[in-house]
């Protein structure tokens, strides 16, 4: 008989997905969280934003996923008693003529426009908050603010905090696994970038970027909408704090806010925004991505108690509650893992692991 069903080791989006999920499937469940201060989880902007990239398309899957992190999002809320996921119209500013005739032609698609907002861009960020003449379009997202999210949901779950030596703290048994102390059924990682340097997956190709993002704080009320221009202006509780991010380095990584990407920052942003501010923070994090836009789960090859939930990327806000449902039917009735989503997919035969 173990402790638990199931420890996860990582308390950011895919660690707190996973958990509200076994626990709704009625299983024991345990957290073991480092309490790192600054994760890309807890520095998160949350957008979920249905049009995106230069060519301006769907984002993947986006009809099947929003309405299920919408739906989840909203359950947490109810139990908690706390708001964390907000309706947002999105603002896309075009930053060259090739991308307005790119929506000309996506606008024939129904399901484009689905996603499309009926305010006019230039009526949501009138002339004395920014330059609009480029045009652009709106669109109707949403926007987790995850540090919340993270904040109220512990309340549900049972935390320990704790940083495991993966070398020295975990045990393999017949069907059990025991770490720190603690007996399961499984044990899951869901560090995030820090599982680069678990010795259990080192057969993931981790393609990582570190992201700088800047908290604002403006002179005068700016309009609660996202902005997209190169860069994203996010809304906060607070009217008059936005932050602005994000950038990408995908050679330091490291958790240190880079003064030069701040700059760039500011830069693209005072290029068509009139709006005084002030800068009240600078965070940096690194986004655990392994290939744009798809999760990875699974199992180890050799170890078929240890689990694996990782590389949510940017989208971790979006895509995170769809892969936690699909992971936590992998854990409790045996759901074969999809061979598109799983770790296994990396292991080289003959390679250690």
């Amino acid at each position: 008989m173990t402790d638990f069903d199931v420890v996860i080791v990582g308390q950011g989006l895919a660690g707190t997905t996973l958990a509200l999920h076994l626990i709704a499937a009625g299983q024991r469940v345990l957290v073991l969280d480092a309490g790192t201060p600054v994760t890309a989880s807890k520095i998160a902007a949350g957008l979920m934003t249905p049009i995106t990239g230069q060519r301006l398309t769907l984002s993947w899957r986006v009809d099947e996923f929003l309405p299920y992190a919408r739906e989840f999002y909203a359950r947490i809320e109810q139990e908690t008693d706390r708001a964390f996921c907000h309706d947002r119209i999105a603002v896309r500013l075009f930053t060259k003529e090739a991308e307005r005739a790119v929506f000309e032609r996506r606008q024939a698609d129904p399901q484009f426009r689905t996603h499309l907002a009926d305010a006019a861009v230039d009526a949501v960020l009138p002339d004395d908050v920014a330059d609009t003449e480029g045009g652009g379009f709106s669109m109707n997202a949403a926007q987790l603010d995850v540090a919340a999210f993270l904040a109220a949901a512990r309340a549900l779950l049972t935390v320990e905090e704790a940083a495991v030596d993966w070398g020295r703290d975990v045990a393999f048994g017949t069907d059990s696994v025991t770490v720190l102390g603690h007996s399961s059924r499984y044990l899951v990682s869901c560090e995030g970038f820090a599982a680069a340097a678990n010795p259990y997956f080192g057969f993931v190709p981790f393609n990582a970027a570190k992201g700088d993002i800047l908290t604002l704080r403006f002179k005068s009320p700016v309009p609660a909408c996202s902005l997209h221009r190169g860069m994203w202006l996010a809304p906060t509780d607070d009217p008059l704090v936005f932050r602005l991010g994000a950038s990408y380095d995908w050679a330091q990584l490291d958790n240190l806010p880079d003064a030069a990407a701040g700059a760039m920052l500011e830069e693209k942003l005072t290029a068509f925004f009139h709006v005084p501010y002030d800068i009240i923070n600078h965070e940096a994090a690194v986004r655990p991505i392994v290939r744009e836009s798809k999760a990875l789960i699974g199992f180890h090859p050799a170890h078929p108690q240890l689990g694996f939930f990782n590389a949510l990327g940017s989208k971790g806000s979006l895509h995170g509650p769809w892969f936690a449902r699909l992971f936590c039917d992998c854990l409790v009735t045996g759901t074969p893992v999809p061979a598109e989503f799983d770790v296994q997919q990396y292991v080289t035969p003959g390679d250690p692991v």
